[in-house]
């Protein structure tokens, strides 16, 4: 029988072809959007500008963006993607190579989540753990940015697998807990911290499991663990600069407070999307558990550091979505608890709506390319000039063999897999990872043109005279900064600082919709803006 064609059972056996094709779904869902396309505009922007910053200055230790301090940012990740980008750098593009530290980190927390699944669940719910958790919606753009918030997670799921262990051993769970917790701050500030903080408080709080000595000595050696590795950063910090310290540690700890739970309502209005579908998993392992509950800790486990999390982001940090990821990682442990005793009904509405929707999804990809390229149907093509004005598509027949074949996957691996519940897990991250595919291979270059600073800094250049000895700038923001840097070397001085007298040229960020007011001294030269771009508008003038 041909192995390519035999039918698929997800039934928890492990097999060569279940292990091939899980390894291939999950370098699929992580590897493409790393490389291919410049630095956009989100927190990936600043997190580059600073990594740029720290490979001319050479100061790993009190960071800037275009020259300027900006220190905001946990040290860990800008680090580890400052070594790819000068290992990497001379054989990729300097963002692409720093943008490969957050697949390190984003493999680090699916294998850490996977022990934290096996210490848990045993062995049968490694995989789907780790499958619930790509696929949920809210993972997969902020997965693939240059974000410090990925290290974080990182940290934050190894201390998730550290409490799973001390359930029987609390002092290698401390230990490993602590490490997590020391390496979640280093990655992205106090916040993970006060997280993890907040679960051990409340585990002994809510449930008699962890008011014993076991707890009390986790807790003691995950905080001996978790001291060194905090106090490493703040002492370097000091050790340059103490004004250094007193900035970080200002920008660090301005957290959420004073929201008056708009950031509890705001994570709350977002998770049905955001955490789908681990969410009703979950929820049906919990209700499925409903009478045995006090007497499982590892369902108590999970749900109190879920709901320690949700406080802690809720309370102390700011209504971001990116702030939601570190909830995906009870939640996707928890949905698999009760995935074999989903009913039958359940699992497969889940399959189909999966298949319906990433078939549908796929179907308008392939119509949006061949608009591209060929200007049939008309209203796509007539879209996607509306949408990206001046778009030329290049034909590219590596990334078109490579999605078609891809897709014609994902159509046998459906056709062939026999219904069970985990097929509908299996299915649905199958087929995110196979749109997501898509949209890198045949959507990038639209995308790319779209969001990329590259053309819009070169028009910038290019209106400026060749004798300009300075730039002031007004509401430009640091993501700005950072790209106009990276593309064009272009440095600005703040237009409300004694510097900015000298300058005879001035770049100001606006909105479309409304005009600065600028003083009668300036005239306009030139405006403009990234293709398609509604909301952000640059506008020069000269003196």
């Amino acid at each position: 029988m041909n192995l390519g064609l035999a039918p698929i059972a997800f039934d928890g056996k492990d097999t060569p072809l279940k292990t091939a094709l899980f390894l291939v779904v999950c370098a699929a869902w992580v590897l493409p959007g790393l490389m291919g396309h410049d630095p956009w505009k989100s927190d990936e922007a600043v997190v580059f500008g600073t990594v740029t910053d720290m490979l001319h200055s050479h100061d790993w230790v009190v960071f800037s963006i275009a020259g300027e301090p900006a220190l905001e940012k946990a040290p860990l990740f800008l680090w580890t993607a400052a070594v790819f980008a000068k290992v990497l750098g001379k054989l990729l593009p300097l963002h692409d190579a720093a943008r490969l530290a957050s697949g390190l980190y984003v493999g680090l927390t699916l294998g850490f989540l996977s022990l934290a699944a096996n210490a848990l669940m045993g062995e049968r719910a490694v995989r789907m753990a780790v499958l619930l958790l790509l696929g949920c919606l809210g993972l997969l753009i902020r997965a693939h940015e240059m974000t410090t918030d990925v290290a974080g997670l990182a940290g934050i799921s190894l201390a998730l697998y550290g409490l799973a262990v001390a359930l029987k051993r609390p002092i290698p769970g401390g230990a490993i807990t602590g490490v997590g917790m020391g390496l979640a701050f280093l990655g992205d500030g106090p916040l993970p911290l006060v997280m993890m903080g907040g679960a051990l408080l409340i585990l002994p709080l809510a449930s008699p499991h962890w008011r014993n000595r076991n707890h009390a000595i986790t807790v003691v050696v995950a905080l001996a663990c978790a001291l060194p590795l905090v106090a490493i950063w703040p002492l370097l910090l000091q050790w340059r600069s103490p004004t250094a310290l007193s900035t970080w540690m200002a920008n660090a700890t301005a957290l959420g407070w004073g929201d008056e739970g708009v950031g509890l309502l705001y994570f709350l209005k977002i998770l049905p999307w955001y955490a789908w579908p681990a969410w009703p998993l979950a929820a049906w392992a919990l209700w499925r558990a409903r009478r045995t509950f006090p007497e499982r800790p590892d369902l108590q486990l999970l749900l109190l550091v879920f709901i320690a999390f949700l406080l802690a982001i809720s309370v102390f940090g700011d209504a971001r979505e990116v702030n939601a990821m570190p909830l995906l990682l009870p939640l996707a442990i928890l949905g698999v608890a009760e995935l074999e005793t989903l009913p039958r009904g359940a699992a497969s509405a889940l399959d189909w709506f999966g298949m319906t929707t990433f078939f549908l999804f796929a179907a308008l990809l392939w119509l949006g390319w061949g608009a591209a390229i060929t200007g049939k149907p008309e209203f796509a093509a007539a879209w996607l000039q509306k949408e990206v004005p001046g778009f030329t598509y290049k034909f590219s027949f590596v990334a078109f063999v490579l999605a078609a074949l891809l897709t014609l996957v994902w159509l046998v691996v459906e056709a062939r897999s026999l219904r069970s519940t985990r097929r509908a897990v299996v299915n649905w991250t199958a087929g995110i990872t196979m749109a997501w595919m898509l949209v890198m291979m045949l959507g990038l270059p639209l995308v790319d043109q779209a969001r990329s600073y590259r053309a819009v800094s070169a028009r910038i250049i290019s209106a400026i005279p060749g004798d300009f000895r300075c730039i002031a700038r007004r509401n430009v923001g640091d993501a700005q900064r950072a790209l106009l840097d990276y593309f064009i070397n272009l440095r600005s001085v703040r237009d409300d600082l004694p510097a900015a007298a000298r300058c005879r040229m001035l770049l100001v960020q606006a909105s479309p919709l409304h005009n600065p007011s600028v003083d009668s001294a300036w005239t306009e030269v030139w405006r403009g803006s990234r293709p398609g771009d509604r909301n952000e508008l640059f506008i020069l003038y000269r003196r």
